[in-house]
């Protein structure tokens, strides 16, 4: 840390209580942990200072350190109790209930066994704050103030009180001053405060959703029943939910990080090289990196354990690729990074190659699977996105051939800025997967006229109740499951897969497609169908022509990208109209046209759930507009503020 520097961080706690009868005391509980010891000093309550209590530490990450937690309300009395101990964090809600007494009729309420600093090197602080009779309405407050000690340097005030409203009031202006200057929304047609100050707000959760976690991660090989512990390492990343999804999710970083370097590149480049450490030596990064027992109490079991075989959709190449157009961060891309990008860039072209030339395939799916109505392709990061009904080795996937194409344009960009002997090599591969002919027999389909996977494949499918066989002639009850069942097996061959979405729009949103070619036409045409993805609200999942359309997948599975809304493809497909109509070209100005209206309908959707609840969603219903799945979700869905300002490639 930079001595010079001091670190300043300000928890204010605001409640007002209300009574419904007889008085109940409230009582509210902080801790701090950390797992090698770090508390070397503890002073509570006294009369010298009646309102605050104040712990110092140090640790190696932070240095010294003070913590004070300053009680503005004093007028109510209430009750303060600290305790310090050594705690395991995985255990430690269950063990602080041990510490908890009671002292009826005196006090009838549970408090901490208030004891002074131990000499068994504690790692753990806890802080209860009791009001024993809340008045009601009347306002209650304190402050927990975090604040560096690594400077030899004195503050002349504790950043509380009046003194702290009045920064924030000075920050708030700054920062409105400064978002004005990025995003210039003050300029953009239909732009009311309102609006502005959604956008605000999105950008806010999403910078502010920024994390560092610390910890070692869970890897298998194929075949390895029992996981690795990965080395241990950091992480600075942003998150798509802080509540929900508290870690970092390689596809949704890149994302993420179009916006944040809009607002600032250095966090961008400093998370781009956290990520990139996380490469091992066949240059595989997993697709989620969670961190130590605090992170994996936040994922579900089948989801913590990271396969080596396993990808996810490269999404660093839209960052980077935006670095690159507005000539930013060039000093970010030296031989020594450009060759950690090549590293993961072929981990992809080795691990993840289709069954013939200039094909691709995502691994991870379960050929097995008699509980999913289509086998998930989670790698893909469109989960339940309908594939080829029956997963196998020749499958060819359309959207991981586009972020392949992307991938490799990339990498020789990367390499012409130093003159390097591989440019050629990559620009030369970048344009053979570019080329339209060649996209155009692997995967467009003429008869479903749309660009497609191909695999083996039937529509003919559905999930179907059936009994269980029964495990012995005395079993009582006839138990029965949910299975999938083909229904037509002369139906299942090898073919294009009749499931128009997302998916076949990969071409038209990593812009492949030839400005004058009659398949642009043709999908800016689909767009607009309202029985395949429009809607007045953005752009959905999957058509409902499809047999799938929101369908579940398993019997516990409903669906997910199944119809529903998702502003991260949202967000490509109006970039890639905003390219095509700039751009010479017989289409252009159709689409101008879709790329308004679309852009519209997303904005006024949005901006009405935001109003209604409060939150931006991770996806939207297509049929009413309404937010779905978690909330807040701040990652991805925070594009909307660059879909607003419409910035794409500036």
């Amino acid at each position: 840390m930079n001595e010079k520097k001091k670190l300043i961080e300000v928890i204010a706690f605001n409640g007002r209580s209300r009574s419904v009868g007889s008085t109940i005391p409230i009582s509210l509980f902080f801790y701090f942990h950390h797992e090698h010891p770090w508390i070397k000093e503890v002073k509570s309550i006294s009369k010298q200072s009646p309102d605050t209590v104040t712990i110092r530490g140090q640790t190696n990450e932070l240095d010294k350190f003070s913590i004070k937690i300053h009680l503005n309300t004093l007028s109510q009395q209430p009750v303060v109790r600290t305790l310090t101990d050594v705690f395991r964090l995985d255990t430690i809600h269950r063990d602080i209930l041990t510490k908890l007494t009671s002292n009826p009729p005196k006090q009838p309420f549970f408090i901490l066994a208030d004891q002074t600093l131990k000499d068994s090197e504690p790692n753990t602080f806890f802080i209860q704050i009791t009001l024993r009779q809340p008045v009601a309405d009347e306002a209650f407050s304190f402050d927990i103030i975090y604040q560096s000690e690594s400077s030899d340097r004195e503050r002349e005030q504790d950043l509380t009180g009046l003194y702290f409203n009045d920064e924030l009031v000075r920050l708030q202006k700054q920062f409105d001053q400064r978002f004005e200057t990025i995003f210039q929304l003050k300029t953009k047609q239909n732009m009311d405060e309102t609006k502005i100050n959604f956008a605000r707000s999105t950008l806010s959760n999403l910078i502010g959703g920024i994390s560092y976690f610390t910890g070692q991660s869970l890897v298998a090989k194929p075949g390895q029943k029992t996981p690795d512990q990965y080395f241990t390492t950091s992480l600075y990343t942003a998150v798509p939910s802080r509540s929900f999804f508290p870690r970092g999710f390689l596809w949704d970083e890149g994302f993420h990080n179009l916006l944040i370097a809009r607002w600032n590149q250095n966090i961008t480049i400093d998370i781009l090289k956290h990520w990139f450490d996380m490469l091992n030596d066949n240059g595989w990064i997993p697709r989620e990196i969670i961190l130590g027992d605090e992170a994996r109490a936040r994922v579900p079991s089948e989801f913590i354990i990271q396969h080596t075989n396993n990808a996810n959709p490269p999404t660093f190449f839209l960052t980077i690729d935006y670095l690159l157009k507005t000539n930013q961060a060039n000093h970010l891309f030296t031989l020594p990074f450009i060759q950690r990008l090549e590293k993961w860039y072929q981990w992809y072209n080795r691990t993840q190659v289709g069954p013939t030339p200039f094909t691709f395939r995502w691994r991870g799916r379960n050929a097995s699977s008699i509980y999913e109505l289509n086998p998930k392709t989670l790698t893909s990061g469109l989960d339940d996105y309908p594939r080829a009904s029956h997963p196998t080795d020749s499958e060819r996937h359309l959207d991981l051939r586009c972020w392949m194409t992307l991938a490799s344009s990339i990498i020789g960009k990367l390499y012409s800025i130093l003159n390097n002997e591989k440019t050629n090599q990559y620009l030369a591969y970048a344009q053979l997967l570019s080329n339209n002919d060649l996209l155009d027999q692997l995967h467009w389909s003429d008869e479903y006229e749309m660009y497609a996977d191909y695999g083996l494949h039937t529509d003919y499918v559905q999930l179907e109740r059936v009994p269980i066989p029964k495990k012995s002639p005395s079993q009582q009850y006839q138990q029965t499951h949910i299975i999938r069942q083909v229904t037509k097996d002369s139906d299942v061959n090898f073919k294009y897969v009749k499931h128009f979405g997302y998916v076949s729009l990969f071409p038209l949103m990593t812009r492949v497609l030839n400005p004058h070619s009659n398949k642009l036409d043709k999908i800016l045409n689909d767009l607009k169908n309202s029985t395949l993805l429009w809607t007045p609200y953005g752009l959905r999942s999957l058509a409902r022509s499809s047999s799938l359309y929101g369908m579940r997948n398993t019997e516990h599975d409903p669906p997910y990208w199944r119809g529903a809304i998702w502003i991260n493809m949202n967000y490509m497909v109006l970039s890639a109209l905003q390219h095509y109509a700039k751009i010479s070209g017989p289409y252009s100005d159709k689409a101008q046209d879709i790329y308004k209206q679309l852009r519209t309908n997303l904005l006024k959707n949005m901006l009405r759930v935001y109003e209604k609840t409060g939150h931006v969603w991770e996806q939207y219903d297509d049929k009413t507009g309404n937010g779905k799945g978690s909330h807040p979700f701040t990652g991805w869905s925070s594009l909307i503020v660059l879909i607003m300002s419409e910035l794409y490639d500036e």
